[in-house]
């Protein structure tokens, strides 16, 4: 094989694998991994997120977030109390209504919160 040929191969392989990824991530923004069901958002907050690129890929890194702290934390008391300080963030979350500065804060601290949990359940499960 020619080297013109292996990189116009190289190149259209790695094209095809961006379409892919493309796709890929079209379909996984169309599922999402938010909490609720736009369709079915009843709450003023869900709505606004529903609306909201930026409110709704936070909280799509901050389910994210949930889920891998969820799977760190080995005991059913950790996992309880992440789940009952989930639900403190999801009611004030709620209690901005259609504030969309106050949404987007609210995602901000629960994201810094989780992330730093993360790590530090990280660094315990490495010693």
């Amino acid at each position: 094989m020619s080297e013109t040929f292996t990189l116009k191969l190289a190149a259209a392989i790695s094209a095809g694998s961006l379409l892919a990824l493309a796709a890929m991530a079209g379909f996984a923004h169309s599922v999402s991994a938010q909490e609720f069901d736009c369709r079915n958002a009843e709450l003023a907050s869900e709505q606004m997120i529903c609306r909201n690129d930026r409110l709704a890929a936070l909280d799509e890194r901050m389910s994210g977030l949930y889920a891998d702290l969820k799977a760190a934390y080995g005991s059913r008391f950790q996992r309880n109390s992440l789940k009952a300080y989930q639900q403190q963030f999801l009611d004030a979350r709620d209690s901005c209504g259609r504030d969309v500065e106050c949404i987007n804060g609210a995602y901000l601290d629960q994201i810094s919160v989780l992330e730093s949990r993360l790590e530090r359940a990280y660094r315990r499960s490495e010693r």
